[in-house]
């Protein structure tokens, strides 16, 4: 072998050998950066709500919102040649800061009920715009609540032991953002950075604030992940119903999962509605911030085990009763949850009863000319005018009489009736109620005669409970 060959194989071999050093370096890079990848890759995680009993966390929910206000038509304008009024400018602020503390129940650690008992510090909205400005606020007095999420994919009901909440009171505790929804977010297994599920029910209802659920498109990712949080994004769509308005919201934003604590500690919505006028409800076309923080907190001595043991916690047909305090606060009733404001003015309260997806009955309380100190219509006068308002789908009376009532020396008079509007079979229950002091009110209960049996005697309750007040009450407006 030459040396010019000698030389060449020479070059080979260290070419060779570098080649294969090269690769061996390649190679053992790759299988130490594959090493690093699999030490690194994220583990699946499971995040589940805590349900420890024996500590308490303080709430905050806020809703900042802008945009139309669809009004449905005045009981005095609903005819066939209506035209509906106008859209108009609107904007919300509500705000809910409480205090909970979960309570033990049959279930307490696995997907059962959830019920906990709540401290208000604050309750209270305002609505402003071309329409007319309102404020609402919780009484002081009702700040004890009791929450409950009966059913895992059902909403939550909340009472006061103190008394009756009104509709309004109720509308600012119970509703949007509620932490007894916030396991409805999470994933049902274990997941790992990137994982996608769909939103169960109960957080879908506490989104939304609808009632009935449709369909939705809803879903949510684990974004990122560490020792202390999880950072799940949400995005999506929700169609549904409330008190038969359909609507749809859509939603973009983000909740955060406290691992230490074992509980979401915030949600940030932003929020898209559109919702058609409905039977009760107005239409909405709305932008709005959902915001609700929590985090664990000194359990106050108001939700102490002693303070609380002389409470009875059940969410009883009375408690869930509702409170309806008339616009001047010269009386005030009861009535169950079935029944909704529709209108509310110094002259006329309409009340319409939803059930089943439809209305069923409606109440209107109308004033009446004031009678004098102990006195009130004469009765056969006021079947004669009941008679005359009805005109031709009068039928025939059903009876009359005096009925009981909370009221210390008023009078309360019904009168029933039967009759038609064209093929449909009606039944109006009139009510001639009358205080001490010779203020006058009429009461008119309509409904299907096919309903008759399922109404029962409600009417007879309603206007039972009524208390007239002297002097009225405040009421904000």
């Amino acid at each position: 072998m030459g040396a010019a060959m000698r030389d060449a194989v020479g070059r080979r071999e260290i070419v060779g050998t570098f080649r294969f050093g090269l690769w061996l370096v390649v190679g053992l890079g790759l299988a130490g950066r594959l090493a690093v990848s699999a030490d690194d890759a994220p583990a699946e995680v499971v995040l589940k709500e805590s349900r420890a009993t024996d500590r308490a966390t303080v709430v905050r929910i806020e809703l900042k919102a802008d945009g139309l206000f669809r009004p449905g038509l005045p009981p005095e304008a609903m005819t066939a040649e209506a035209k509906m009024p106008k859209p108009l400018d609107i904007e919300i602020q509500t705000r809910l800061i409480f205090r909970e503390r979960l309570l033990k129940t049959a279930d307490a650690g696995g997907s059962g009920p959830l019920k906990a008992v709540r401290l208000v510090s604050q309750a209270a909205s305002a609505i402003n715009g071309e329409i007319r400005p309102a404020v609402r606020e919780l009484r002081g007095e009702l700040s004890l609540l009791i929450a409950e999420r009966a059913e895992p994919d059902g909403g939550v009901t909340v009472v006061s032991p103190s008394g009756s909440l009104t509709r309004d009171e109720l509308e600012l505790v119970q509703g949007l953002g509620d932490p007894l929804c916030f396991d409805a977010l999470l994933p049902d297994g274990p997941v790992a950075v990137g994982a996608k599920w769909t939103i169960r029910n109960s957080a879908l209802l506490a989104i939304s604030g609808y009632d009935v659920i449709k369909s939705s498109k809803v879903e949510a990712e684990l974004e990122t992940l560490t020792d202390d949080q999880a950072r799940i994004g949400v995005r999506g769509e929700i169609q549904g119903e409330v008190l038969g308005a359909e609507g749809t919201v859509s939603c973009e934003g983000f909740a955060t999962f406290d691992r230490r604590s074992g509980l979401i500690d915030r949600i940030e919505l932003k929020r898209n509605e559109n919702r058609a006028v409905g039977p009760i409800e107005a239409g909405l076309d709305l932008k709005s911030t959902l915001d609700v923080a929590r985090r664990p907190t000194a359990t106050p001595d108001e939700l102490s085990d002693d303070a609380l043991k002389e409470t009875p916690l059940e969410l009883t047909p009375a408690r869930r009763l509702l409170q309806l305090i008339a616009y001047d606060g010269r009386y005030n009733l009861l009535h169950d949850r079935t029944w909704h404001t529709y209108w509310d003015d110094p002259k006329l309260i309409v009340l319409k009863r939803f059930q089943r997806g439809v209305v069923t009955a409606q109440c209107n309380f109308s004033e009446g000319p004031p009678a004098g100190k102990g006195k009130h219509q004469d009765v056969e006068e006021f079947r004669a005018d009941v008679r005359r308002a009805l005109k031709g789908r009068f039928g025939q009376f059903l009876g009359a009489g005096e009925i009981e009532g909370d009221g210390d020396g008023d009078f309360r008079y019904k009168i029933g009736v039967q009759g038609r509007e064209g093929d449909v079979g009606l039944l109006w229950y009139y009510y001639l109620i009358a205080s001490p002091r010779g203020d006058q009110l009429l009461a008119t209960f309509t409904l299907l005669e096919g309903d008759a049996k399922d109404f029962a005697e409600d009417d007879v309750a309603l206007i039972g409970s009524l208390q007239w007040n002297d002097p009225p009450l405040k009421v904000k407006h």
